[in-house]
């Protein structure tokens, strides 16, 4: 069969399409689920977010893979493509969780990891058979997983790459170590879809993925780990071993790496030099009312002054409007974020996912705002809060993003930089002057600044 995978983008507040020319990383889901197409299909694959979508593309079968925003042009995209006599599959965490409805908009679901129950769909669909939702009974072990190839990244501009230093510099080359979260965050979709199971890969396996991005001239990593430090003693053989490639790399991670000395230690000498951490809340109630109470608010200064010493960069992933939140809140919070010196800020307002414990909660109370699915972008009052109203969230909401990225908190922030890491602290200087610059043009600015 001709099979055609596409990730679609999102839309903008005004009907329009989310798209860019130039993007700092790029996602494997693609070429990884070429990877481990059979052999005897032919497969192309699209990334909306650079590049337009052909929908008479000659094929027999779509793949639709999205998430959060994305799921509403998702489902536009499925329309059109079996409206054109199409057959549509889809795919990932978002239709996981809400398999049934999703299966109203295409032709198939493969709910769970693909690796095990893709095949059994493409060899149900070339005999005419059909079983609307493939679900995975079982977790990979993760074990020699299929290779892709690095230099189909959707996302990778191949020749800007072979020709500039700065974008070298700027592009990240994804690579996975591990998959999901064992920490019970009740918002989070994530730990939803794994069921709070965590696994690794050999790290031999991992090793090999550098070693061929450093083939191809990258020296700048984004693990794309939800939770890499999960299990300490497996992350500290991989920072071992990645110590004398000599590469930079980044990734998301919980506050607990602040909290384990040779982790951390260990962390710096492999590379790490930026890492988006859940912070959530400074208001210990705040925390508990979504299960992450092992956060510990109190200790968030003492934590980050240990990253702030190892020169790592940090990325303060903020909800806003959670139960125990006042407008006295916002105020506060943006004070801690500038006395603390925190490098850039990503904002959420809480956002219900379908199947996770937090929608259920908020469907139960009656408290969701906004069943448009194409609405959760994390910057739109999706629920009511307790403790103020959803106009002083949006409000507060915009108060932290304008004070943070002003250019005064800018200075503050940056004055001195962190430890030897002179370079990163001006590419991150340099990006919160772009914030700075995006919101005073976009009153509707959102969450996912990057």
């Amino acid at each position: 069969m001709r099979i055609h995978f596409v990730s679609p983008t999102h839309y903008e507040r005004g009907g329009g399409l989310h798209k860019t020319t130039r993007y700092w990383t790029s996602a494997l889901t693609l070429p990884y689920l070429k990877a481990i197409t059979p052999p005897g299909h032919e497969v192309t694959f699209v990334d909306e977010l650079m590049h337009d979508i052909d929908l008479d593309h000659e094929c027999d079968l779509v793949g639709i893979t999205a998430m959060g925003p994305q799921i509403a042009r998702a489902y536009d995209l499925a329309a059109e493509f079996k409206a054109r006599g199409r057959r549509v599959v889809m795919g990932g965490t978002w239709v996981t969780l809400t398999a049934e409805e999703s299966l109203r908009h295409c032709d198939a679901v493969v709910a769970g990891e693909a690796e095990t129950i893709w095949p059994e769909l493409l060899a149900d669909f070339a005999e005419g058979r059909n079983r609307g939702i493939y679900r995975a009974e079982k977790w990979h072990s993760l074990e020699r997983l299929p290779k892709i190839d690095y230099e189909s990244l959707p996302l990778l501009k191949r020749e800007a790459f072979r020709s500039s230093a700065l974008y070298r510099m700027y592009f990240h080359w994804p690579v996975v170590f591990s998959r999901g979260c064992p920490h019970p965050c009740e918002y989070c979709a994530v730990q939803t879809y794994y069921q709070r199971s965590f696994r690794t890969r050999p790290v031999e396996d991992v090793l090999e993925d550098l070693h061929t991005i450093k083939s191809l001239g990258g020296n700048r990593i984004l693990f794309l780990d939800d939770n890499p430090i999960a299990h300490p003693e497996k992350a500290k053989e991989l920072f071992r071993a990645m110590i004398p490639l000599g590469l930079k790399w980044a990734s998301q991670s919980t506050i607990n790496i602040a909290r384990d000395p040779e982790l951390l230690d260990l962390a710096a000498r492999s590379g790490c030099v930026s890492l988006s951490i859940g912070l959530e809340s400074i208001n210990a109630p705040s925390l508990r009312s979504v299960r992450k109470e092992f956060n510990q608010a109190p200790r968030f200064s003492e934590d980050l002054r240990a990253l702030r010493r190892y020169g790592i960069q940090v990325i303060a992933l903020i909800m806003v409007g959670l139960d125990g939140d006042t407008p006295e809140t916002f105020g506060r919070t943006l004070r801690f974020l500038v006395d603390n010196k925190v490098s850039f800020l990503k904002l959420f307002t809480p956002c219900p996912y379908p199947g996770t414990k937090f929608h259920e909660d908020m469907t139960r109370e009656g408290r969701i705002l906004d069943g448009d699915w194409g609405r959760y972008d994390y910057g739109t009052p999706l629920i009511q809060p307790t403790g103020m109203t959803p106009e002083q969230m949006i409000d507060g909401f915009r108060q932290v993003y304008e004070g943070f990225y002003s250019v005064g908190s800018i200075l503050r922030r940056f004055s001195p930089p962190p430890r030897g890491q002179l370079l990163e602290s001006l590419a991150y200087v340099v990006a919160n002057l772009k914030v700075h610059r995006y919101l005073g043009s976009n009153d509707d600015a959102w969450a996912t600044i990057s």
